[in-house]
């Protein structure tokens, strides 16, 4: 009985004494990352390699060239809805790419009624 007193007590006090983690609201893609509306960063949460963090950086780097650029990345799905900050950005992307691959690359229209990013301002 002090054995189980004991083992929960020690519990509860590991429980209080962690480092509480604030959440911020946004939506992640499937690596736990997501780009930051205002600043154009894309980065990700709960974890720091390096292999993870130069693939941060090649993403921050061609989604913000994106944002206005004729350099549009079709050849691999690397853009997501919260990437963009109209929905006239992402439909431009996604027209675009429609023309150079010939699909959807990036799952931008989920309802595939050639409206890309509904949601969006």
């Amino acid at each position: 009985m002090k054995l189980s007193f004991l083992s929960f007590g020690v519990a509860v006090a590991l429980l209080l004494s962690s480092p509480v983690a604030y959440a911020h609201s946004g939506k992640t893609d499937a690596n736990g990352c997501h780009t930051v509306k205002k600043t154009g960063e894309y980065h990700c949460h709960g974890g720091s390699g390096t292999a993870k963090s130069a693939k941060t950086e090649a993403k921050t780097t061609a989604r913000t060239e994106a944002r206005g650029s004729a350099n549009v990345l079709c050849s691999t799905n690397i853009y997501n809805c919260p990437d963009f900050a109209t929905h006239s950005e992402a439909q431009d992307v996604y027209e675009e790419c429609l023309q150079k691959a010939g699909k959807d690359v990036h799952g931008l229209d989920g309802d595939d009624d050639g409206i890309a990013c509904e949601d969006l301002p």
